[in-house]
């Protein structure tokens, strides 16, 4: 199924209209969360807050891997140089990731997803699965062995044989941008408050985009059929999740899949459209994320 076979002309052009001024918003909103959380264990410094702020930092940690995927798409902002900007500087460094090498494999898994030459293949192939098999995966994600994992393939691949998915100007602005986190925090002499960025990024965040990989392909009613409808999922989430699993509208990806230059922002406007023209009537949409999760478990 194609995006004409569902919308009109206009709808599709009124879709694709990109705004700069809703794209900003949308990143300052992100970092505006995550000062708001680091301030609050700033102020009132205990487990409570501490908990509270690792969930709304790791959201936002993925929101800016969201965000830098979208800028991979050049869909976020009406600019090419702007879209390279933000996605280099704002979204991906703050998280260690690589824009433009997730752009290329990105690129590949729209073209082949469900499909044994998909580089996306790995997160969601082994679905489904059983409960006490994803709270073992859940548990690695919040005990840091993933981010572990991920370093060890960091340093690993820093050697020129290999082919890594952060190269190294990609870890270099990620580096200064962290640095420069870092010496936020030192200069108004809570240095220590860093701390809870880098727990956030090695537990939470990775808990979150493992649960965004399920989410996405696993376990879907068809994950061979070229047909969007089948081999991808969307999720109707609730205030909650969208402050912390599924942030940026993230939630909507049959939508992405369906129309990928489509920015994020009117991704809601559209589900709406394909909700009033009947074109989930076979399709399954979970009623949040717990529903989702259920729904991979054999």
């Amino acid at each position: 199924m194609k995006a004409h076979d569902v919308l009109t002309r206009q709808e599709i052009v009124q879709l694709m209209t990109r705004s700069n001024l809703r794209a900003a918003l949308l990143v300052l909103s992100c970092w505006a969360w995550v000062i708001a959380a680091m301030a609050l264990v700033a102020i009132w410094p205990n487990l409570f807050t501490i908990v509270i702020a690792l969930l709304i930092v790791g959201g936002r940690q993925l929101s800016f891997a969201i965000l830098m995927h979208d800028c991979g798409h050049n869909s976020l902002f009406k600019s090419r140089k702007l879209n390279q900007f933000v996605g280099t500087w704002l979204v991906s460094a703050p998280v260690f990731s690589d824009m433009q090498t997730y752009s290329r494999q990105h690129t590949i898994h729209h073209k082949d997803v469900g499909t044994s030459r998909d580089p996306d293949l790995a997160n969601y192939a082994a679905y489904p699965i059983s409960k006490a098999s994803l709270v073992r995966k859940f548990l690695r994600d919040l005990c840091g062995l993933t981010a572990l994992k991920f370093w060890f393939y960091i340093l690993k691949t820093r050697h020129p044989s290999h082919k890594s998915m952060v190269s190294n100007r990609a870890l270099f602005t990620g580096i200064v941008v962290n640095l420069l986190l870092f010496l936020f925090c030192y200069a108004l002499n809570i240095a220590w408050l860093y701390l809870v960025w880098i727990a956030a990024y090695n537990t939470i965040y990775f808990l979150f985009l493992r649960i965004r990989h399920i989410g996405e392909h696993a376990a879907v009613p068809n994950s061979n059929s070229p047909n969007m409808f089948e081999n991808t999922r969307t999720t109707l989430s609730s205030w909650w999740e969208r402050l912390c699993v599924s942030p940026v509208y993230v939630n909507y990806h049959i939508e992405h899949h369906l129309l990928p230059s489509v920015p994020p922002y009117n991704l809601p406007l559209m589900h709406r459209w394909l909700v009033a023209k009947e074109a989930y009537k076979n399709t399954p949409l979970p009623s949040g994320y717990i529903a989702m999760l259920r729904s991979v478990l054999n």
